[in-house]
């Protein structure tokens, strides 16, 4: 990995999340049989040391993962637990059923579930001194995401954030939630959403309107949630390319929202390259690296490498406020702004025409400063249109998600955005 920095630090990346690099008898390493032990296979301590060295010189941060909710049934912890019976310390770890069952995770017998109330453990895991995620940032990693976080629980997601916070001020504390996750936010810095894509997947297969999907993303959003992460593919959903191979237009309106809505872009490894594959393993197979230096020059990768710097010069996609359009009786269209309040002219309007016809659609511009004829400017085509009293009427072609931005020079010499315009 740390010969590959480069290309992820081209690609325009700033931060890399790790899937589970500790001792484990899987290779996913989300059952682990030892929480402070690197497995072997990875590299070395040095390895790892030289990692974060390079990583942040690139100014990449780095973000480990770690599933706190179980362990292998090969930890030490269980095996103490099974074989010492109801007088063992361990047992008190495990909840053990009257059939000689246990608690497992979604009902998988190797990965037991550990008992989360049960204060040894919450000294191990977080709360000491040299607990497990104590250990790990003391390593250099600038944050943790926390494996299946809805199954930690929301009040001990919050006691993990706080004791990190207290030793680790700086860390970022993640979690994934499988769940609507925009309540979480009270708790983590930053979640791990399947909402998005969700959404997205419900609107191809139209089990829900355009509309509706905007309203999710109201829902969402609509608070200031900006906190989750948007992600087309994972490793626990079949990578985009091959989820929507039948409808390549589909996939490209939806990389382009998933730059443009609010949230921060997760981008699956090997997504750049086109990487297919359906559900686990197949979404999990390595980067074909002896063939990438061509495959960067693919349309995939161009795009991503696109998106990325359309949203590093746009402060407005990273951080402005999210205002939907509601369409009443237009089908097939979403359609919203991204604004920054203290800057009028960091201003993009996103209008996806999900018909298969290209249209002329009239949207509502409810701001006094975005004047009659300012001339909007679409990044990828370079066709423009003008504001008029408080409408546009976009030119949209068919199945495309096109992306709007001021281009205040249209009048010459003329300045629409005076200085003394900005409040």
């Amino acid at each position: 990995m740390t010969g590959r920095l480069d290309h992820i630090r081209e690609l325009g990346a700033d931060a890399i999340l790790l899937t589970p690099i500790n001792r484990a008898p899987s290779y996913h390493r989300y059952d682990t049989t030892d929480f402070r032990a690197l497995d072997p296979l990875l590299g070395t301590w040095d390895d790892l040391a030289e990692l974060v060295r390079q990583a942040h010189a690139r100014g990449l941060r780095l973000v480990f993962d770690v599933a706190l909710n179980h362990v292998s049934r090969d930890h030490p912890w269980f095996r103490a637990a099974a074989a010492g019976g109801a007088g063992a310390r361990e047992r008190q770890y495990f909840r053990f059923l009257e059939d000689g069952k246990y608690l497992c995770w979604w009902g998988y017998g190797h990965m037991p579930e550990l008992q989360l109330d049960h204060p040894d453990l919450l000294d191990e895991l977080f709360l000491g001194e040299d607990s497990v995620l104590a250990f790990w940032l003391g390593k250099g990693f600038d944050g943790v995401r926390l494996d299946c976080a809805n199954d930690l629980t929301f009040p001990l997601c919050r006691r993990i954030s706080e004791a990190v916070k207290a030793r680790f001020p700086d860390a970022a504390v993640l979690g994934e939630i499988c769940n609507y996750s925009a309540p979480w936010l009270d708790a983590l810095d930053g979640t791990q959403s399947y909402f998005f894509t969700a959404s997205l997947k419900a609107l191809w297969q139209k089990s829900i309107s355009h509309g509706q999907f905007q309203r999710n993303m109201q829902m969402a959003y609509g608070g200031g949630a900006y906190r989750q992460f948007q992600m087309l593919s994972s490793h626990d959903i079949p990578r985009a390319r091959t989820e929507f191979a039948t409808d390549p237009a589909f996939l490209r309106a939806a990389r382009r929202l998933q730059f443009t809505l609010p949230g921060i872009p997760m981008v699956y490894y090997g997504e750049e390259f086109g990487l297919e594959g359906a559900k686990d393993p197949d979404n999990r197979a390595t980067v074909p690296w002896e063939t990438w230096p061509a495959r960067r020059l693919e349309p995939d990768a161009r795009e991503l490498q696109e998106l990325i710097r359309l949203r590093q010069a746009s402060p407005e996609l990273r951080a402005g406020r999210w205002e939907p359009v509601f369409t009443d009786g237009v089908a097939d269209l979403v359609a919203f702004f991204r604004v920054l309040p203290e800057d009028p002219q960091r201003f993009t309007l996103v209008a996806w025409n999900d018909a298969s016809q290209a249209r002329p659609v009239t949207l509502t511009v409810p701001w006094g400063w975005l004047f009659s004829e300012v001339e909007l400017r679409e990044v990828f085509t370079g066709r423009t249109c003008q504001v008029g009293a408080g409408l546009i009427t976009l030119p949209l072609e068919p199945r495309e998600c096109s992306v709007w931005q001021i281009n205040p020079g249209n009048k010459g010499s003329y300045s629409f955005f005076k200085s003394w315009h900005l409040p």
